[in-house]
Order: C-alpha cells, then sequence, then structure tokens
C-alpha cells in the first residue's frame, strides 16, 4: 500500500451511497453521507469492484427517483416542468440533454470559404445606402 493517509474506505459505504442515491440524492450528498471529499468516491470505485457497483446503482436510483417524480408532476397541480428539466440534464447529461452534431456532405468535415473582403462590401453597401438616402454619416 502506497504511504499516505489511510483510507476511509468502509464496505457499508456502498448501502450508504444507494440509500441516498434512493431519494434522489446526487454525489455530493453521497460523499457528505460518508463524511468525505467527492474525489475518495472516484478513488474508491476504481479501487474496490463493488463499490463502483454500488455507485452506479446509487446513480441509477437517483435518477429513477427523478423521473418518477416528473411522471408524477405530469397530473399535478402545481408542477415546476422547467426546474425539473434542468435538473435531469445538468444530473443525467446522457439521456437528458439535446445534442445536435453538424457535418458535412455524406458527415465529413463542414466546408467553409473565405468571403475575402465581407466587411468592407458591407460598409461600401451601408455608405451608399446613407448617401442615397441624403445621409452622409455626418453629424449635425
Amino acid at each position: 500500500m502506497p504511504a499516505g493517509r489511510p483510507t476511509k474506505y468502509d464496505p457499508k459505504f456502498c448501502e450508504v451511497v444507494e440509500e441516498v442515491g434512493s431519494y434522489g440524492g446526487w454525489l455530493s450528498e453521497m460523499a457528505e453521507a460518508c463524511d468525505v471529499h467527492r474525489s475518495s468516491m472516484d478513488e474508491w470505485a476504481s479501487v474496490h469492484p463493488e463499490f463502483s457497483e454500488a455507485l452506479a446503482r446509487a446513480k441509477q436510483k437517483a435518477q429513477a427517483w427523478f423521473e418518477s417524480v416528473g411522471r408524477t408532476g405530469l397530473t399535478a397541480e402545481r408542477f415546476n416542468s422547467a426546474l425539473w428539466a434542468k435538473q435531469m440534464s445538468a444530473r443525467h447529461r446522457d439521456e437528458y440533454t439535446e445534442r445536435r452534431e453538424l457535418t458535412g456532405a455524406d458527415g465529413g468535415a463542414i466546408k467553409t470559404e473565405e468571403t475575402g473582403g465581407a466587411a468592407e462590401k458591407l460598409a461600401s453597401l451601408l455608405a451608399g445606402i446613407a448617401e442615397r438616402s441624403g445621409n452622409s454619416g455626418e453629424s449635425a
């Protein structure tokens, strides 16, 4: 074991994180329930397969809790659907964030072209319009 502070890991934390997830709690709440920093949970998950599995289950339980709240909210008299949607897209990005990918022809790169002096052409056009309308652009 490498030198440094001893780990606070205890197999009972598997149950703790799953319980927190079961009522919609998220990573910082799980870490607080274990009295550690979130990075400790990441380390535990990489070293202890049982904790990795528990953390994945806890995240799934949290998502299920929020989905249940959303489903119930569909028929509730007062439901803040915008807040619910924001929570879902923040917590569960992969499933609740709309993504659009732009590609060129046949899925390739998007081609761009140099417009060559577009700003100058626009300035010239605007000057011509101002001249025709009797406004030379000078202030009184």
